[in-house]
């Protein structure tokens, strides 16, 4: 009967859609034994490493990993003591136990390793895993710049806010994929992590990984980054723990800072100040840090922020409280008329109507707002060779720092306008953390 019961163990796993184990009560009933005597097979199974146990709100896969053999006992001691419930509602029969943890039973990865046949899955390691007893949430790390190939690519939905993302290949107007058989993938959810040194590594747990097709398992397996790698604690609290993380991203501030004045100006003023917003389906999704630290994703992003800043001021805001326009002398007494950039015209119009005693901040949140500027115009007028380097991640945090802290500055300015008493500011721009993941 041991060995039956093992092989029925074997085959349930091997055959089940996701790597499930086959619930400890099944196999009472479907062998006819009684509850207690089939626990204790199963335990004989387990002390020679042939069965493992999984007992949790869902033990139908092998969460986050196999437990001691003394462990394993204990558990299925105590589960002796379970009663099995019946009742009949109508021609329906409801089954139910005692326990808020189940048991489900699975080959062990000793027996696995021993046993299974991995032809089968050809080069697809990661389904591999699972298929040897790899816990479903297992975290497996990757350098980041294996998300570039998809967040680069247009034929892929690559979704990605604050510390977590998905990826799925896009498809047409009659729902038919747009990319060959070999690209038809979906990545649930991936998150972010950090190296030794504090570098940016991707993560994703084993479960979705088998979700990619062969080649692009293969693809991902050679991103694979080993050593002392650490997943970021808001993704762990939110896909293990099942908690709300109340930080967000520095990005996040900075949109949510900005609609706070947009929303300030038009309640005070009748007027926005910028031209749009960003918030929900209008972030673009490049308005995040980079995957890849080179120069050309550095400009490209700096190209992008001085885009949502001083070419998304609206101009029509100033009309009737300052000169919109220079007069410059040129030959035989003529004048040109010179727009002023929208910089220089929120700059003027602000300092003109909000004084700060003995202090330079309302320069120094200006000086913040022309350096983007430049920095966007240096690339302009020369042509770089694309490099690799790290520093680029050091420049892009501080520069998002600075333009966060310039709008949170700015929109305190303005709440301090007499209309602007009935204005309420989110509460996750208060008292939310922001983080530079």
């Amino acid at each position: 009967m041991k060995e039956i019961i093992r092989n029925r163990i074997y085959e349930f796993f091997i055959t089940s859609s996701d790597f499930n184990g086959i619930s400890l009560r099944n196999i009472s009933e479907e062998f006819n034994i009684e509850y207690k005597d089939s626990i204790d097979i199963i335990k004989e199974l387990v002390n020679e490493e042939i069965v493992s146990i999984q007992s949790s709100g869902n033990p139908h896969i092998i969460r986050i990993q196999h437990y001691p053999t003394d462990i394993q006992i204990k558990i299925l001691e105590d589960a002796k003591k379970n009663i099995q419930t019946k009742r009949k509602i109508g021609s329906i029969t409801i089954v139910s136990e005692n326990t808020d943890y189940p048991i489900c039973l699975y080959p062990s990865k000793k027996y696995l390793l021993e046993n299974r046949d991995l032809e089968e899955f050809n080069n697809s390691k990661y389904t591999q895993q699972l298929s040897l007893g790899e816990p479903h949430l297992k975290p497996i790390f990757f350098e980041i710049e294996v998300l570039d190939r998809y967040f680069n690519d247009p034929r892929f939905d690559f979704n990605f806010e604050d510390y977590s993302g998905k990826i799925s290949c896009k498809y047409d107007e009659n729902n038919n994929p747009i990319v060959r058989e070999e690209d038809q993938i979906f990545l649930n959810t991936f998150g972010l992590g950090a190296d030794e040194n504090g570098n940016r590594l991707a993560v994703v747990y084993l479960r979705y990984l088998k979700d990619l097709t062969s080649e692009h398992q293969v693809f991902w397996k050679s991103r694979e980054k080993n050593g002392n790698c650490k997943m970021l604690e808001e993704y762990y609290q939110n896909t293990i723990e099942g908690d709300w993380t109340f930080s967000y991203s520095i990005f996040s501030g900075f949109l949510g800072e900005l609609k706070c004045l947009n929303d300030l100006t038009e309640l005070i003023f009748s007027k926005p100040l910028f031209r749009k917003t960003f918030e929900n389906e209008n972030r673009p999704k490049e308005f995040t840090f980079f995957f890849t630290p080179t120069l050309k994703n550095y400009n490209d992003f700096i190209l992008l922020l001085d885009k949502m800043i001083s070419e998304n001021i609206n101009k029509d805001f100033f009309e009737g409280k300052v000169e919109l326009y220079i007069l410059k002398d040129i030959e035989n007494g003529m004048v040109e008329r010179i727009s002023k950039g929208t910089l220089q015209l929120f700059e003027e119009w602000l300092t003109s109507i909000f004084k700060v005693k003995g202090d330079d901040s309302l320069s120094d949140l200006f000086k913040i707002l022309k350096k983007i500027r430049r920095e966007r115009q240096n690339p302009a007028h020369r042509i770089d060779e694309n490099v690799y380097d790290l520093k680029f991640v050091e420049k892009q945090k501080e520069m998002i720092k600075d333009a966060y802290h310039t709008f949170r500055n700015l929109r305190h300015i303005f709440q301090q306008h007499p209309h602007a008493k009935s204005f309420i500011v989110p509460e996750w721009l208060v008292n939310g953390k922001m983080e530079i993941y």
